[in-house]
């Protein structure tokens, strides 16, 4: 940000003329003062230093690549895999889309911070802001309709496969990507509402997307996500407990040495925690426009680094995805299938233990039966489904 620094100088021309007589004529008017202006550059441009820039740079290079790789990966996975084109697998697939845009949007994105000093046309200024409102609007209600999704699958087990099909999930996806959009155009309408088509000296995020945008934003998107997704897992776990206890109690009656329960607790405390972690810091900007440039750039960096975490949160942790993925990662480089490791079957759900029927793959306990480990080490999502009815919902 280069602000404009006005310095005026009068300068008085000498008066050459003798001074007239006292009988004479009167004295000569003084000529005007010629006024100069120059524009001269602050030091408050943020990214004035060539460390600040390495470490950005560095950065957005990092966050791309990871968030490009990942997510394309999953979205293969997806669309070669037809067993995993299932109506919950669609959340995270729409959540993945969104998440691979914002990785394709961060090198242009870094350029414009860099150089948005010499843009003057508003539409310019507004559209890379608009955009990644866009995109992160879809990623936050995809992670709120998977959180919704995991929920209703304990809440209506009989009734889940009615309310959440094949089509309802598609209209859903349709209608966060329209309501997203709708929400990212709001900051672009208000300013023309309040300021007409006046250009602006800044093209900050404070100073384009205004307070009341930012405000309309945290309370229609932020604030109703937040809850669903804390509220829905508050629910998983309540129920999660009382099945953990009661497989607990199994245990101790087959068992004198009885398996660990689910790491059930940590799970949702990492998802729930991760989630606040990387959004809510952002939202300061929506209270305050005292906030330094350079700080805000980082807080948004830190809400983007959700789409690289996302693909190992909701898709990489489920054995089904980790086995894709891995067969992908086999077709493209031959030469790492003896390093690749297949995910075991102590830690899968009841998906993924039937995913090993449907994947051909053998579990590697000995001891125990598929059967009972599938029973036996049960994920949060899966908690009341029989093997038999998760094979063929995902089939």
């Amino acid at each position: 940000m280069v602000p404009r620094v006005n310095i005026t100088i009068s300068i008085k021309e000498p008066d050459l003329d003798p001074p007239s007589d006292p009988g004479g004529s009167a004295l000569t008017t003084p000529t005007s003062p010629e006024v100069m202006e120059w524009v001269l550059p602050s030091n408050n441009d943020p990214w004035t230093s060539p460390g600040q820039l390495s470490v950005a740079v560095l950065l957005v290079f990092l966050l791309s690549t990871t968030i490009i790789c990942s997510n394309a990966l999953l979205l293969i996975a997806v669309y070669r895999f037809k067993r995993l084109r299932n109506p919950s697998n669609y959340f995270v697939a729409s959540l993945a889309s969104a998440d691979f845009g914002i990785g394709l949007l961060l090198p242009p994105g870094l350029y414009f911070e860099f150089t948005r000093t010499h843009v003057k046309c508003i539409l310019l200024c507004l559209l890379p802001y608009c955009l990644f409102i866009l995109l992160c609007s879809v990623a936050l209600l995809s992670i709120t309709a998977v959180a919704v999704d995991r929920c209703t699958s304990l809440a209506s087990p009989l009734r889940y496969n009615n309310i959440i099909t094949h089509g309802s999930v598609v209209r859903y996806i349709a209608l966060f990507w329209i309501y997203s959009f709708l929400l990212s155009s709001f900051p672009m309408l208000y300013w023309f509402s309040a300021k007409g088509a006046s250009t602006t000296q800044n093209c900050s995020f404070t100073s384009v997307i205004l307070w009341p945008s930012r405000m309309f934003l945290f309370c229609v998107l932020f604030v109703p996500c937040t809850l669903l997704v804390i509220g829905s897992y508050g629910y998983v776990y309540i129920v999660a407990r009382s099945h953990a206890r009661a497989i607990f109690s199994a245990e101790l009656s087959f068992r004198q040495h009885p398996l660990s329960g689910p790491k059930y607790g940590r799970t949702l405390a990492g998802t729930v925690g991760l989630f606040c972690l990387l959004w809510m810091p952002f939202q300061a900007v929506a209270f305050t426009d005292s906030l330094h440039e350079r700080t805000i750039f980082y807080l948004g960096l830190l809400a983007i680094a959700s789409a690289a975490t996302d693909p190992w949160m909701y898709g990489y942790r489920s054995a089904e995805f980790r086995l894709a993925s891995l067969r992908i990662l086999e077709t493209i480089f031959p030469q790492l299938s003896g390093a690749l490791h297949k995910p075991t079957v102590r830690h899968a759900s009841l998906a993924s233990c039937a995913s090993h029927v449907r994947f051909g793959i053998t579990p590697n306990h000995p001891t125990h039966t598929a059967d009972t480990m599938c029973a036996t080490f049960i994920e949060i999502p899966m908690l009341t489904r029989s093997i038999e009815e998760t094979a063929v919902a995902e089939l």
